[in-house]
C-alpha cells in the first residue's frame, strides 16, 4: 500500500504541476510498405486503424517524429515540425510537398466522433535510409507527438508479409503493438538536426 500511495502521489504532483506525461498507445500496422526501387527514390507507407486510439497532444504546437526500424535494414527518425501541421475537425494533418523538412510528405492523425482512430504517414524520398532486409526479420514504428504527447507504436506481429525481398517489404493487418523503437533511440542522425519544437 505504501508503494501504491507513493506512485499515486507522484502522479498527482505531476498533473497538478502541469507537467505532461506521455503515454504509449498501440497502433498496429494496417499497412506497412517499404519500397526500395533501383532508382533509389524510396517510399514508406504506414497506416493504422482501430477503435481504441485517441489523439493525445498537439503537433501544431510541439511537432512530432516518425521512426522506422527494419531488422536488418536500419533505423531512421524523421522530424515533422509544428510549422507543417494544421488542425482538422477531428485531428491534425501534416503536409510537406517539397520535402523541406525530411522524407515525410504527408501525415494524418485523427479520431472521428464515432471513435474510429486513424494514423497515417507517407514518406517519398531518396533520403530514406532503412531498406528491406531480404528478408526483414522484424520491424518497428513509432509516431511521437512532442511536448508530452503520446507515442503510437507498431511492431512485428502474427501477420505474414505479402512481400519480403530486397526491393519491397509489405505487411497488412498485423497485430504487433509494442514500442520497440523511438526517435530518442535512433542511431541515425538524419533529420535530427532539423529545427524542432521538442
Amino acid at each position: 500500500m505504501r508503494t501504491k500511495s507513493i506512485v499515486l502521489s507522484i502522479a498527482t504532483t505531476l498533473v497538478a504541476g502541469g507537467i505532461a506525461v506521455a503515454a504509449q498507445q498501440g497502433a498496429a500496422a494496417k499497412k506497412l510498405l517499404v519500397n526500395s526501387p533501383p532508382s533509389g527514390n524510396k517510399t514508406v507507407v504506414y497506416m493504422s486503424k482501430n477503435n481504441t486510439g485517441t489523439v493525445a497532444g498537439d503537433p501544431t504546437l510541439n511537432g512530432a517524429t516518425f521512426t522506422l526500424t527494419l531488422t536488418p535494414g536500419g533505423t531512421q527518425c524523421a522530424i515533422l515540425p509544428a510549422s507543417g501541421w494544421s488542425t482538422t475537425p477531428v485531428g491534425f494533418k501534416y503536409r510537406d510537398p517539397k520535402l523541406a523538412n525530411g522524407p515525410v510528405k504527408v501525415a494524418l492523425i485523427k479520431q472521428t466522433p464515432s471513435g474510429r482512430f486513424l494514423l497515417k504517414v507517407i514518406e517519398k524520398s531518396s533520403q530514406i535510409t532503412p531498406a528491406p532486409g531480404d528478408p526483414t526479420a522484424t520491424y518497428g514504428t513509432s509516431f511521437e507527438i512532442g511536448g508530452g504527447g503520446d507515442q503510437y507504436c507498431a511492431s512485428t506481429g502474427a501477420a505474414t508479409p505479402k512481400k519480403d525481398d530486397a526491393k519491397k517489404f509489405l505487411v497488412n493487418n498485423d497485430s504487433g503493438t509494442l514500442c520497440t523503437t523511438s526517435c530518442a533511440g535512433s542511431p541515425s542522425g538524419a533529420f535530427l538536426d532539423a529545427p524542432s519544437e521538442f
